[in-house]
């Protein structure tokens, strides 16, 4: 089974609950089999997505909305729900600055620490996996990793006091 086969079957339960609290038990099939067929497309650019979940969710929605539109039949709730999932320049521009916050807190750390924090945080290697690449004991890198993560609440911290 492939990566994707898997990540579909995982998505599936909740894209079907979504389509059909929009276009009912009929419809909901053929609009997850759309977003499917989306997501197939994207495969090849899915690890940029920080949430591939939340995207897929979002594509259920609008095509959901989409089909409704051409039976005629969008009701204003729907399209007010929609609307609130996509983010307002403001919020864009507040990620943007919370994640340059972030990466100076990461680029203050030593390169050991930096490194198990994006190993474990960022690119979501297990410990077993970290121990692996790093060539440590799984216990070595919880305890290297502890330490990190207490670093960098202490820088948190100190920042936010200044």
């Amino acid at each position: 089974m492939t990566e994707f086969e898997i990540l579909a079957r995982s998505l599936r339960p909740r894209l079907i609950k979504t389509a059909r609290k929009y276009v009912g038990d009929d419809d909901a099939e053929d609009v997850v089999q759309d977003t499917m067929l989306k997501l197939w497309n994207l495969r090849d650019t899915l690890g940029e997505y920080r949430s591939v979940e939340a995207l897929a969710v979002l594509v259920v929605k609008r095509r959901s909305l989409n089909l409704m539109r051409d039976k005629g039949a969008v009701p204003r709730a729907a399209l007010e729900e929609c609307a609130d999932d996509v983010p307002s320049g403001e919020d864009i521009l507040i990620g943007r600055q919370k994640a340059e916050y972030v990466d100076g807190i990461l680029a203050s750390l030593p390169d050991s620490m930096q490194t198990l924090i994006r190993l474990r945080h960022i690119e979501g290697y297990d410990n077993a996996a970290i121990a692996a690449i790093t060539g440590s004991s799984e216990g070595a890198v919880r305890t290297a990793l502890s330490r990190a993560r207490r670093k960098v609440a202490t820088l948190f911290n100190i920042n936010e006091i200044n």
